[in-house]
């Protein structure tokens, strides 16, 4: 009851501070303000029922989840469908791994091999991001070729860029709008066009 307490008294503050609320007592705001989110984390517990989850998993609007797979959340991570919705199609026997305190923002993905998304990562609007060819090419009838995709931690992915088969995006790089990547890119780098290539080298 003790912690609890402390935990209470250490949010209110911190909550004080980030709305410049010092003086005066506002604590049934707070608790107002507590309660809405702790609405939020309970509905987005509902929306990811299917997925194994970390610890404070925000979502912000209703994603659209299909999960025959494995989809794994870690903790502090947001899904937000504010400008378009995030769409999650994880296939039988595929995985989707997404670690701490990553941002998800109206992007698509769609794993039918194995998709590991690190941690701090940002996903933009209208990204997509496929492990697989879905088809192939020349016979519509037949799979795609499928393999294994790797963004490694602090990655920025902005708007509408896409991430193709058997990709690795090295930690802190970022993939400009727009951008096709198809093949890896290196680590605190920045790369953009189709398809995409070096712009330049992060210090």
């Amino acid at each position: 009851m003790q912690l609890i307490l402390q935990q209470y008294q250490q949010q209110y503050s911190l909550w004080k501070v980030e709305n410049n609320k010092v003086n005066g007592i506002y604590k049934l705001e707070f608790l107002f303000h507590a309660f809405q989110k702790f609405s939020k984390l309970i509905l987005s517990n509902y929306y990811l029922r299917n997925a194994v989850t970390g610890k404070m998993i925000m979502c912000r609007k209703k994603p659209t989840l299909s999960i025959k797979g494995k989809l794994t959340i870690g903790d502090a991570c947001k899904i937000w469908s504010q400008i378009n919705t995030t769409r999650i199609s994880v296939f039988k026997d595929a995985e989707l791994n997404i670690g701490k305190s990553t941002f998800i923002n109206g992007a698509r993905i769609a794993v039918k091999n194995r998709i590991t998304i690190g941690n701090h990562v940002h996903i933009g609007p209208e990204v997509v991001i496929m492990d697989s060819d879905f088809h192939d090419a020349a016979d519509l009838s037949l799979n795609g070729k499928s393999a294994e995709i790797n963004i490694g931690d602090n990655v920025w992915i902005a708007t509408r860029a896409i991430i193709l088969k058997g990709v690795t995006i090295g930690e802190g790089a970022v993939i400009a709008a727009g951008a096709v990547v198809t093949k890896n890119v290196e680590p605190y780098t920045i790369v953009g066009g189709t398809p995409a290539r070096l712009i330049k080298r992060i210090k």
